[in-house]
């Protein structure tokens, strides 16, 4: 049993380079490992969703390298708190 759905094409155009990344034979295979992938993901999530958006309050904007040092700001972040 199949069905369709709707989805933009920005969106299946991802999903093709995502097929293409993962050798799936169609885009509804890469559908179902981009959902299996998903929720194995979410499975694994333990943290605590209080506390990270607690960090992320404290965000800042830091330039245009902010993903390469994101260690280094959350050190500080942390440094700073337990100075508190």
């Amino acid at each position: 049993m199949s069905t369709t759905i709707r989805i933009s094409l920005k969106d299946k155009e991802r999903l093709a380079k995502f097929a293409k990344k993962v050798n799936a034979p169609s885009l509804a295979e890469a559908f179902r490992i981009a959902l299996a992938i998903a929720e194995e993901k979410l499975e694994e999530f333990r943290g605590d969703v209080g506390a990270l958006k607690e960090l992320l309050s404290h965000a800042k904007v830091v330039g245009r390298d902010t993903s390469e040092r994101v260690d280094e700001e959350l050190a500080e972040v942390l440094r700073s708190e337990g100075a508190r």
